[in-house]
């Protein structure tokens, strides 16, 4: 069931149940919502109840909320947020189920279950049975384009391709870092302008940190590939100056060299970049680049960096000059085949 023909139906309509899992800020996002369309927010605070694992006598508290007479509304909104009452048999539990056997038909009760729910346990046989369950699945391709589209379109504004394939390619997927960092930059734009955003706003306002982790890196992975030392200690020294430790930069090349590694073998199988992306659950663009990269070493120069990498982490903790041993450790990967 698309949630969004939910957030339209009248308050009547809806089913006595719901229970909402999946990607979690998507399923945080639905929760407010919900809230937002089917609560008269002057009566706020009679007409809906929040109820967290947090709180004390959790099960009986949502049984309580449950069974409370709506107060100037037709129905009465409760929703839970929860880890584990899905997940595994918690005391009280039998007690929610023969509330749900019986369900008030002046109540309408959201569950949002951060963790997938195990459709074994009788607790989700019986949500199911009664009510709808709601699976929100990560934003990929065309629908995380349409996503940023829309976040931008609601403060006038446009995005163009290459500012979109930026983002993504920084933060991925990760809705919550992409949110904020669209935030950041409709500031620094100015919502209502009806202007494009461009690579160039992107590139000036997203977090350093990210920039270095997935743009640095490239340059930095493609300079040791075509043998230009010279650029890829510069780069190295530029990426340390802006705050990376030894650590986190072995970090990501590794991770780099793991990702080329994959993606050329899954290339020699012949799968297609969006296959080897979907596969790998990678967006396209950061896979493309990689696949480029990976045709400047072969399958054993590429593991043989992984050792480099391995030797060099020792050093790391063995030795006193890290910025000696990070500058070897250039002059060995560009050595690879």
């Amino acid at each position: 069931m698309n949630p969004e023909t939910i957030l339209q139906k009248d308050l009547n309509q809806l089913a006595p149940v719901y229970l909402a899992y999946g990607d979690n800020y998507l399923i945080k996002e639905f929760s407010q919502q919900f809230i937002a369309t089917f609560v008269n927010q002057e009566m706020k605070d009679f007409g809906c109840d929040l109820i967290t694992e947090n709180n004390e006598d959790f099960i009986y508290k949502i049984i309580n909320s449950s069974q409370v007479m709506p107060f100037m509304s037709d129905k009465r909104i409760v929703v839970v947020h929860t880890t584990n009452l899905f997940r595994k048999k918690m005391e009280q539990t039998d007690s929610l189920i023969k509330l749900l056997d019986d369900f008030p038909k002046t109540t309408v009760l959201l569950f949002v279950s951060f963790k997938k729910p195990d459709k074994r346990l009788k607790l989700s046989k019986k949500v199911a049975s009664i009510g709808k369950t709601l699976e929100f699945k990560e934003l990929k391709y065309k629908k995380l384009d349409d996503w940023i589209k829309t976040k931008v379109r609601a403060e006038d504004l446009t995005i163009g391709f290459q500012a979109i394939k930026l983002l993504e390619s920084t933060f991925n997927n990760n809705l919550q870092r992409l949110d904020a960092e669209l935030e950041k930059i409709i500031t620094f734009v100015g919502p209502g302008k009806n202007r494009e955003i461009t690579k160039q706003d992107v590139a000036q306002i997203i977090s350093k940190d990210q920039l270095l982790k997935k743009n640095a890196i490239f340059d930095f992975v493609d300079a040791i590939g075509k043998k230009k030392n010279s650029h890829a200690l510069n780069l190295l020294n530029q990426i340390m100056t802006d705050g990376g430790s030894p650590k986190q930069i072995l970090g990501m090349i590794a991770r780099q060299i793991r990702l080329m590694i994959q993606t050329k073998s899954l290339y020699r199988k012949n799968l297609t970049i969006k296959q080897i992306a979907r596969k790998l659950s990678q967006h396209p663009y950061p896979i493309e680049k990689c696949l480029k990269q990976s045709k400047n070493f072969s399958m054993q120069g590429l593991e043989q960096g992984l050792e480099e990498l391995h030797n060099t982490d020792i050093n790391l903790v063995s030795k006193s000059n890290p910025e000696l041993e990070m500058e070897l450790l250039v002059l060995k990967l560009s050595q690879l085949e």
